[in-house]
């Protein structure tokens, strides 16, 4: 009798998916000459506006805390990716910006990413996808009901 293999649920498939494709891209930008970047840093990367964000705006996108979000920073500012300067909107306020090495060091994680996206594209026609992931996954994101938690068992 063959055992039984558990079901892989599409969450955690993604999840897996989206690792993999990561951890390609830091080892695409270390061999670029970015070998200080870490998957930790890639959704602050793809966050920063060119004006400059705030922290909070930051970790409310990656999901991440403020704090982690602050370490994460001082981490790139030390390595000379961001820097810090005030809002002049808010006195009391800072943004964060890239620096010129932070802007040519995303412009070939752009690069990189294309690549990555065009080979995992091809190995998902190959093994049977039909139609645009992209505009599929954009359009349920945009079209997605709020989520609402919902307990389903009671709380003793």
């Amino acid at each position: 009798m063959a055992a039984h293999e558990p079901v892989e649920t599409l969450v955690a498939l993604l999840r897996r998916t989206s690792r993999q494709m990561v951890d390609e891209l830091i080892e695409r930008l270390h061999a670029a000459g970015y070998a200080d970047h870490t998957a930790a840093h890639h959704p602050l990367f793809e966050n920063i506006d060119p004006e400059g964000t705030r922290l909070t705006v930051l970790a409310s996108r990656t999901g991440l805390t403020h704090q982690a979000v602050g370490e994460l920073i001082d981490a790139l500012e030390q390595r000379g990716y961001v820097e810090r300067f005030p809002d002049r909107s808010d006195a009391r306020a800072r943004l964060v910006r890239l620096t010129k090495k932070g802007r040519a060091a995303v412009r070939t994680a752009i690069a990189e990413i294309a690549r990555i996206e065009a080979e995992w594209m091809a190995v998902w026609r190959q093994a049977g996808l039909r139609g645009n992931l992209r505009a599929a996954l954009k359009a349920g994101l945009r079209t997605a009901p709020p989520r609402r938690v919902r307990r389903t068992h009671p709380r003793s």
